[in-house]
């Protein structure tokens, strides 16, 4: 099993979750990336995302695992040479199994455009429309951490099972902080795995399966 760390930026961001699994398929085919697949009527290949990516938000820590036997070096060359420069990778791991980071991710780091600092507290309530209807949302425990990288805000916020859209957040930042930040100056540049209580980057956790 290998698994690919990639990045979604430029114009790439605007491609849904959907579309993105059918465009890594002819990815996987044109570069000649050997992955098996599924075994019955309807065989697939093999291939499996980390959560998915609000749309507009960019990401330098996406994960794509596929079923290969593959040398990585290989595969990162042939990766990088058949894509556009918003999906180019950075790295291939090696696992043993699938790492399921679909499921097991928990949080992630999102950069926010503002060198602003924000109080979450025990309240952060935002807002948003479901199925017509405004809903209020205290989301304070959705929100793990924040801190500062090269200026700029980042919030680690839950994602996976449990997960809070970074799109949502800023909204409530904007009009927190009077700011005026659109979601595509947002950019995801870490993901987390709970083992045993503790948060592991995805980058170390693939590496232990």
């Amino acid at each position: 099993m290998l698994v690919i760390k990639y990045q979604k930026t430029d114009s790439v961001c605007f491609i849904s979750h959907i579309d993105l699994l059918r465009h890594m398929e002819r990815i996987m085919r044109r570069a000649h990336i050997d992955v098996r697949f599924s075994q019955g009527f309807n065989p697939h290949p093999l291939m499996f995302f980390s959560p998915p990516l609000s749309l507009g938000v960019a990401s330098s820590a996406e994960y794509l695992s596929i079923d290969s036997d593959m040398n990585p070096d290989e595969v990162l060359e042939k990766y990088n040479a058949s894509v556009p420069e918003g999906l180019k990778a950075s790295k291939v791991f090696v696992c043993s199994k699938n790492p399921n980071l679909q499921a097991k991710v928990t949080c992630a780091d999102y950069i926010f455009p503002t060198d602003k600092d924000v109080e979450i507290g025990d309240e952060f309530v935002i807002e948003y429309s479901k199925k017509g209807e405004t809903v209020k949302e205290n989301v304070a425990d959705k929100i793990y951490a924040q801190y500062k990288k090269d200026g700029k805000l980042v919030l680690r916020l839950a994602s996976g099972m449990v997960n809070l859209r970074p799109d949502r957040v800023l909204e409530k930042l904007n009009r927190m902080l009077v700011e005026n930040m659109s979601v595509t100056g947002i950019e995801k540049i870490a993901q987390y795995v709970d083992v045993n209580g503790t948060l592991v980057n995805a980058d170390d956790f693939v590496q232990t399966v």
